[in-house]
């Protein structure tokens, strides 16, 4: 019994090795890219500082420059073409595996990102549509007219208070300002 639990489950975790088996080799790719780029770049910049320090002319030196950085920019490009294609190899490899992980469901014909952006759009919009104020009911309105003043009245001598520190404060200053420097 536990063979078979054990068989069952191997099975049904077949897809997500495989999938972790596709992705590690697409990161081994980019990484070697990468690694081989950078070793590329310091090697070319070494011999560009080399080729630099026996020039007296200026304008050789221009000209050495611009073909360095067409070199560094064909170099780049094709790494990038390269990674590219190693991305897009993984996502083929990785689509295979899920269309075929779902295949005896009967679930391949629906298409689960089409389906997932029509339940997120208007989730989306929903989250960042602003908040209509809501109508206040006829009844409470005139409730609240009435209490605004007494409102008003009461915030008013709170917010008169900092405002009459404030010049008190500034004087000295303005004071100092004003007053010549002697030397």
């Amino acid at each position: 019994m536990y063979e078979d639990m054990m068989k069952d489950v191997q099975e049904n975790m077949k897809p997500v090795v495989d999938m972790a088996e596709i992705n590690k080799k697409a990161a081994e790719k980019l990484i070697e890219l990468q690694s081989r780029y950078v070793s590329d770049f310091v090697n070319a910049t070494m011999a560009q500082m080399q080729a630099l320090s026996s020039i007296k002319d200026p304008k050789e030196a221009i000209d050495l420059q611009v073909e360095y950085v067409k070199q560094l920019e064909t170099r780049l490009t094709s790494v990038a073409e390269e990674e590219m294609a190693a991305l897009s190899s993984a996502k083929v490899e990785l689509k295979a595996v899920i269309d075929k992980s779902f295949e005896g469901l009967g679930l391949k014909d629906m298409n689960y990102f089409e389906d997932l952006s029509k339940f997120m759009t208007p989730a989306t919009e929903a989250k960042a549509a602003p908040k209509a104020a809501p109508k206040a009911k006829p009844a409470a309105a005139p409730a609240k007219k009435a209490a605004a003043p007494v409102a008003k009245k009461a915030a008013a001598p709170k917010a008169a208070a900092p405002k009459a520190a404030a010049p008190k404060a500034a004087a000295p200053v303005a004071k100092k300002a004003a007053a010549p420097k002697a030397k």
